[in-house]
């Protein structure tokens, strides 16, 4: 693919879906580079999943910034911050087992993830907004596993980090399902935006401890588990899910189907995931997390999913009395308002 703007029917497709593919748009001597980095760093540390503590000689921000897909996303999103880095996820052979979908489970980018949690339901001292021990004061100075910030921000009023776009880049074959595929829920935005809203009007935390989106929920085999997305954006899929025989709920996915040098562009308020790769070798994509660049905001190196924070949760400063965070609920409660080639398709839905 060499066209560096998307079409119209490309963006009507983009706006109804929250995704968009586009293959063969990234060169492979570009996909062959960033594979051998994966492998050069494998020597070094071992096999791993990798993350964004992978070492970056360029081979993974190259994927947008040396190809035409820098210049799409630029032409549908606007000026953005060019990504420093990107981040390999790698998903290893499973042994097969029998759940629907090959286990895909969606989520929305952005809320803190603890691995160690309540072990029973009597434990939870409040499913509302849980202060157990095991989020220390719970408020934002305390980050999860994934270093992402329990709050965003001093106030507490948003319990989730954003970005404009997710973009990822294929490095194999994936072209059947049970591939490791990434899976998204086609349509969802829509329904995520509408939440947020929902959550802004009612006075209440944007995110998880915010209305309608409890952090803990209790499972129906007597344990404790995070949640990844509200109920309420669940429920309008329910249609087409799978309930199996232990109550676990299981979405319909829509599998992103790639080859080497394919790439996605989904909206952050579409909810996605990884499912269980099936065949014989790795799964590997390269993920950059992108934001359309508005006067006051922090410089996006690619690899954060909460770029109004530092890395490892710290806070950064910003001047002229700025808000990032009241910056970003706006952006989540309008999120094609960061997308300046959306604008046309946007107009002729309206009328």
């Amino acid at each position: 693919m060499s066209v560096a703007e998307l079409s119209i029917d490309q963006k009507r497709q983009f706006l109804k879906d929250g995704f968009i593919v586009l293959p063969g748009i990234v060169p492979r001597t570009l996909t062959a580079a960033a594979r051998r980095h994966i492998y050069l760093d494998a020597s070094k540390h071992g096999l791993r999943r990798h993350s964004h503590d992978t070492e970056d000689n360029g081979a993974f921000s190259n994927l947008v910034n040396e190809s035409a897909l820098g210049d799409v996303i630029k032409n549908t999103m606007g000026p953005y911050d060019p990504p420093e880095r990107g981040f390999a996820a790698i998903l290893y052979p499973e042994p097969e087992l029998e759940v629907p979908n090959y286990g895909w489970s969606p989520h929305i980018d952005g809320w803190a993830y603890f691995n160690d949690l309540p072990g029973t339901p009597r434990e939870v001292d409040s499913w509302k907004s849980p202060r157990t021990e095991h989020f220390g004061t719970g408020d934002a100075n305390v980050y999860g596993d994934n270093l992402t910030p329990f709050f965003q921000d001093p106030e507490c009023r948003l319990s989730i980090g954003s970005f404009t776009a997710f973009v990822g880049v294929a490095l194999n074959d994936q072209t059947h399902f049970g591939s490791g595929n990434l899976c998204l829920l086609k349509g969802a935005h829509a329904h995520v935006e509408k939440f947020f809203r929902k959550q802004r009007d009612a006075g209440g935390v944007i995110g998880p401890e915010g209305p309608g989106w409890p952090r803990l929920a209790p499972f129906g085999n007597g344990s404790v588990g995070m949640v990844p997305m509200p109920d309420e954006i669940r429920d309008q899929f329910m249609d087409e899910a799978t309930t199996t025989e232990d109550g676990n709920v299981w979405l319909k996915p829509t599998p992103v189907l790639l080859d080497e040098g394919d790439a996605v562009i989904a909206l952050h308020a579409c909810p996605h995931g990884a499912s269980r790769n099936h065949i014989a070798e790795p799964r590997r994509n390269v993920y950059s997390r992108l934001r359309r660049q508005q006067p006051g905001r922090a410089k996006v190196r690619g690899d954060s999913d909460h770029p109004d924070r530092g890395w490892d949760g710290e806070f950064l400063e910003y001047s002229n009395g700025f808000d990032p965070w009241q910056s970003s609920i706006d952006a989540m409660c309008d999120h094609w308002s960061e997308w300046d080639g959306m604008q046309d398709v946007l107009l002729d839905s309206d009328q």
